[in-house]
């Protein structure tokens, strides 16, 4: 158990740039199950290889560079069995969310000089890019 606990206080620093800022998902859309796929992932965008069969729906988006989205995108293929990635779409999007700021300021009106500091949010716009795709599988001859 402390070796769990020293493991995810070593990589929460490391996930706090990387991984909270990449989401992905997949939904089988197909009754065949397959085991992970440990193999290499062909990544194609808008064709489909032949013989391929389609295991699923992915989803992937991030804040970070394309590559660290197009991994996560990946990742989900492979948990479906997939040997292939189908792109179909790469969309830019600019969220905005709130992020909070504080700000010191000098108070007054009290008898010896002390610091005082006030918060608020404010907007702030993040681009994101959002993939979606198919999960393939194409077996070898």
């Amino acid at each position: 158990m402390r070796a769990l606990r020293v493991l995810l206080l070593t990589l929460l620093p490391l996930c706090s740039a990387g991984c909270a800022a990449t989401r992905a998902s997949a939904i089988p859309t197909s009754s065949e199950l397959l085991p992970y796929h440990r193999g290499a992932v062909t990544v194609r965008a808008l064709s489909d290889p032949p013989g391929a069969r389609e295991l699923g729906a992915v989803e992937a988006s991030g804040e970070g560079s394309l590559d660290a989205v197009v991994e996560a995108f990946v990742e989900q293929v492979r948990g479906l069995g997939g040997n292939v990635a189908r792109i179909d779409s790469v969309t830019p999007v600019v969220e905005t969310r709130m992020r909070q700021v504080s700000q010191a300021m000098p108070c007054f009106g009290m008898r010896f000089q002390a610091g005082c500091s006030q918060s608020y949010l404010t907007p702030e716009e993040v681009p994101v890019v959002r993939l979606v795709g198919r999960a393939l599988r194409v077996d070898a001859p």
